[in-house]
Protein backbone atom coordinates (compact mmCIF):
# COMPACT_ATOMS: atom_id res chain seq x y z
CA UNK A 1 0.00 0.00 0.00
CA UNK A 2 1.12 3.53 -0.70
CA UNK A 3 -0.08 6.93 0.38
CA UNK A 4 0.26 10.04 -1.71
CA UNK A 5 -1.46 12.90 -3.46
CA UNK A 6 -5.15 12.87 -4.30
CA UNK A 7 -4.41 14.43 -7.68
CA UNK A 8 -3.04 12.15 -10.38
CA UNK A 9 -2.11 12.28 -14.04
CA UNK A 10 -3.15 9.02 -15.65
CA UNK A 11 -2.63 7.71 -19.14
CA UNK A 12 -5.60 6.66 -21.24
CA UNK A 13 -4.32 3.08 -20.94
CA UNK A 14 -4.33 3.32 -17.12
CA UNK A 15 -7.91 4.62 -17.03
CA UNK A 16 -9.03 1.93 -19.48
CA UNK A 17 -7.32 -0.69 -17.29
CA UNK A 18 -9.09 0.60 -14.15
CA UNK A 19 -12.51 0.71 -15.84
CA UNK A 20 -12.42 -2.35 -18.10
CA UNK A 21 -9.72 -4.77 -16.95
CA UNK A 22 -9.25 -4.87 -13.21
CA UNK A 23 -12.03 -5.17 -10.63
CA UNK A 24 -11.24 -2.68 -7.87
CA UNK A 25 -14.40 -3.39 -5.83
CA UNK A 26 -12.70 -5.43 -3.09
CA UNK A 27 -9.79 -3.00 -2.76
CA UNK A 28 -12.18 -0.03 -2.52
CA UNK A 29 -14.21 -1.84 0.16
CA UNK A 30 -11.05 -2.51 2.15
CA UNK A 31 -9.88 1.09 1.86
CA UNK A 32 -13.27 2.64 2.60
CA UNK A 33 -12.86 3.00 6.36
CA UNK A 34 -13.14 6.34 8.20
CA UNK A 35 -9.60 6.50 9.58
CA UNK A 36 -7.99 5.83 6.20
CA UNK A 37 -8.09 8.43 3.44
CA UNK A 38 -9.16 6.24 0.51
CA UNK A 39 -8.54 9.16 -1.84
CA UNK A 40 -4.90 9.36 -0.70
CA UNK A 41 -4.28 5.60 -0.91
CA UNK A 42 -6.06 4.12 -3.93
CA UNK A 43 -4.31 5.83 -6.85
CA UNK A 44 -0.87 6.01 -5.22
CA UNK A 45 -1.09 2.26 -4.51
CA UNK A 46 -2.11 1.50 -8.08
CA UNK A 47 0.64 3.75 -9.44
CA UNK A 48 3.48 1.95 -7.64
CA UNK A 49 2.23 -1.63 -7.32
CA UNK A 50 4.37 -4.08 -9.25
CA UNK A 51 1.86 -6.86 -8.49
CA UNK A 52 -1.06 -4.98 -10.08
CA UNK A 53 1.13 -3.61 -12.92
CA UNK A 54 -1.14 -0.76 -13.98
CA UNK A 55 -0.20 0.65 -17.41
CA UNK A 56 2.02 3.71 -17.04
CA UNK A 57 2.80 2.95 -13.41
CA UNK A 58 5.91 4.14 -11.59
CA UNK A 59 7.85 2.27 -8.93
CA UNK A 60 7.95 2.32 -5.14
CA UNK A 61 11.76 2.20 -5.24
CA UNK A 62 12.16 5.97 -4.80
CA UNK A 63 9.90 6.14 -1.74
CA UNK A 64 11.60 3.08 -0.25
CA UNK A 65 14.91 4.96 -0.59
CA UNK A 66 13.39 7.95 1.21
CA UNK A 67 13.13 10.07 -1.95
CA UNK A 68 9.79 11.46 -2.96
CA UNK A 69 10.10 12.76 -6.50
CA UNK A 70 8.20 15.82 -7.60
CA UNK A 71 5.38 15.48 -10.07
CA UNK A 72 3.83 17.54 -12.86
CA UNK A 73 0.20 17.21 -11.89
CA UNK A 74 -0.34 19.96 -9.36
CA UNK A 75 1.15 23.18 -8.11
CA UNK A 76 0.16 24.35 -4.65
CA UNK A 77 1.49 26.59 -1.91
CA UNK A 78 1.32 25.22 1.61
CA UNK A 79 0.90 27.69 4.46
CA UNK A 80 3.72 26.08 6.46
CA UNK A 81 6.21 26.08 3.56
CA UNK A 82 6.23 29.16 1.32
CA UNK A 83 3.24 31.20 2.40
CA UNK A 84 4.90 34.42 1.19
CA UNK A 85 4.25 33.18 -2.38
CA UNK A 86 0.49 33.21 -1.73
CA UNK A 87 -0.30 36.77 -2.74
CA UNK A 88 -4.00 36.36 -2.00
CA UNK A 89 -3.02 35.54 1.62
CA UNK A 90 -6.06 33.24 1.78
CA UNK A 91 -5.63 29.64 2.94
CA UNK A 92 -8.03 26.72 3.17
CA UNK A 93 -6.87 23.53 4.87
CA UNK A 94 -3.37 25.08 4.90
CA UNK A 95 -3.32 25.43 1.08
CA UNK A 96 -3.28 28.80 -0.69
CA UNK A 97 -6.53 29.73 -2.41
CA UNK A 98 -5.24 31.54 -5.46
CA UNK A 99 -6.65 34.94 -6.31
CA UNK A 100 -6.14 37.26 -9.26
CA UNK A 101 -3.04 38.67 -7.54
CA UNK A 102 -1.47 35.19 -7.90
CA UNK A 103 -2.17 35.04 -11.64
CA UNK A 104 1.23 36.31 -12.91
CA UNK A 105 2.99 33.63 -10.84
CA UNK A 106 0.50 30.91 -11.83
CA UNK A 107 0.72 31.70 -15.54
CA UNK A 108 4.43 30.81 -15.47
CA UNK A 109 4.13 27.47 -13.69
CA UNK A 110 5.13 24.24 -15.40
CA UNK A 111 2.59 22.04 -13.64
CA UNK A 112 -0.76 21.03 -15.11
CA UNK A 113 -3.25 21.99 -12.38
CA UNK A 114 -3.37 24.82 -9.83
CA UNK A 115 -4.65 23.76 -6.43
CA UNK A 116 -6.70 25.63 -5.20
CA UNK A 117 -8.96 28.08 -6.92
CA UNK A 118 -12.42 28.82 -5.62
CA UNK A 119 -14.88 30.88 -7.67
CA UNK A 120 -16.63 31.84 -4.43
CA UNK A 121 -13.38 33.44 -3.22
CA UNK A 122 -12.15 35.12 -6.41
CA UNK A 123 -13.92 34.34 -9.66
CA UNK A 124 -11.62 36.65 -11.60
CA UNK A 125 -8.68 34.28 -10.99
CA UNK A 126 -10.67 31.39 -12.48
CA UNK A 127 -11.83 33.55 -15.39
CA UNK A 128 -8.30 34.79 -16.14
CA UNK A 129 -6.97 31.23 -16.12
CA UNK A 130 -9.74 30.12 -18.49
CA UNK A 131 -8.92 32.99 -20.85
CA UNK A 132 -5.18 32.21 -20.73
CA UNK A 133 -5.77 28.53 -21.55
CA UNK A 134 -8.18 29.44 -24.35
CA UNK A 135 -5.72 31.94 -25.84
CA UNK A 136 -2.82 29.49 -25.66
CA UNK A 137 -4.91 26.67 -27.13
CA UNK A 138 -6.88 28.44 -29.85
CA UNK A 139 -5.18 31.76 -30.58
CA UNK A 140 -1.54 30.72 -30.52
CA UNK A 141 -0.60 32.91 -27.56
CA UNK A 142 2.91 31.99 -26.40
CA UNK A 143 4.05 33.49 -23.11
CA UNK A 144 6.80 30.99 -22.48
CA UNK A 145 8.34 28.35 -24.71
CA UNK A 146 7.28 24.83 -23.88
CA UNK A 147 10.45 22.96 -22.96
CA UNK A 148 9.49 19.34 -23.58
CA UNK A 149 12.83 18.12 -22.21
CA UNK A 150 11.70 19.24 -18.73
CA UNK A 151 8.81 16.80 -18.94
CA UNK A 152 10.67 14.07 -20.83
CA UNK A 153 13.45 14.04 -18.22
CA UNK A 154 11.15 13.43 -15.25
CA UNK A 155 11.95 10.20 -13.35
CA UNK A 156 8.51 8.67 -13.94
CA UNK A 157 8.63 9.44 -17.69
CA UNK A 158 12.12 7.95 -18.03
CA UNK A 159 11.07 4.92 -15.94
CA UNK A 160 8.06 4.27 -18.16
CA UNK A 161 10.11 4.66 -21.35
CA UNK A 162 12.57 2.12 -19.99
CA UNK A 163 9.77 -0.31 -19.15
CA UNK A 164 8.43 0.04 -22.69
CA UNK A 165 11.85 -0.12 -24.40
CA UNK A 166 14.44 -1.49 -21.96
CA UNK A 167 17.87 0.12 -22.03
CA UNK A 168 20.64 -1.74 -20.22
CA UNK A 169 22.29 1.61 -19.38
CA UNK A 170 19.17 2.97 -17.66
CA UNK A 171 19.46 3.86 -13.98
CA UNK A 172 16.51 5.02 -11.89
CA UNK A 173 17.22 8.54 -10.64
CA UNK A 174 14.99 9.51 -7.72
CA UNK A 175 16.79 12.75 -6.91
CA UNK A 176 14.59 15.24 -8.74
CA UNK A 177 11.22 16.03 -10.21
CA UNK A 178 9.16 19.09 -11.09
Amino acid sequence: MARGAVHASLSRAAVDWMVNTVDLTKLLEQLNIPRLGVDEVLLPTLQVSEALDMPGRFTAACVKKGNVTGFITRVEIWQYQKKELCFSANFRHSVCVFGVEDFPWLSNQLKLVANKMMPSFDYSAVDCMHELLFNRTHLGQVNNDLHLFLYESQPYVRYHKNRTNPDRNYTLDCSYGL
